[in-house]
């Protein structure tokens, strides 16, 4: 398989976790249905086949491209090497497209899911945090000004 499939893995694979890390930080006392395995097992499969399925047009269309260095390069040596490109150098449209796409794929789609799922994270988490019972209680503050003047501990 072409060189974007293990890139596209873990990407996916990460993306796939989100959901169960928004859930255990969100709800951390929800119980885990019977059917957890079977559906992470899907999501894994799942994860290869898109991964595959989105390597394959590199897979098809690359090509083995003999290439010239420019004059000047190496010592005023012309040298030439074999360069694998994945998309075809017949039409100029191809490496635009490709580079969009390898963009949007590997960098800008996953960037935004993981944005929004850390987003909700840390929206739920700071709500949470101005909701703690122990926090406004006249009993805690009593309690860390006893705790801080036994410990020698300066406010």
């Amino acid at each position: 398989l072409p060189a974007t499939f293990p890139i596209l893995l873990p990407v996916f694979s990460n993306i796939v976790c989100l959901p169960f890390r928004y859930k255990a930080i969100v709800n951390p006392m929800d119980i885990q249905t019977s059917s957890a395995v079977f559906w992470t097992c899907l999501k894994a499969v799942s994860i290869w086949l898109l991964s595959v399925l989105l390597a394959v047009p590199e897979a098809i269309f690359s090509q083995v491209v003999s290439m010239q260095s420019p004059q000047g390069h190496r010592d005023n040596m012309n040298v030439t090497s074999l360069n694998c490109v994945p998309y075809p150098l017949s039409n100029q449209m191809h490496p635009k497209i490709h580079s969009v796409m390898i963009f949007l794929v590997y960098f800008l789609i996953p960037l935004t899911i993981i944005s929004v799922y850390y987003y909700h994270i840390a929206r739920t988490l700071i709500k949470s945090a101005h909701e703690m019972p122990g926090e406004v209680s006249e009993h805690t503050k009593r309690q860390v000004h006893f705790f801080s003047i036994q410990h020698g501990v300066v406010q």
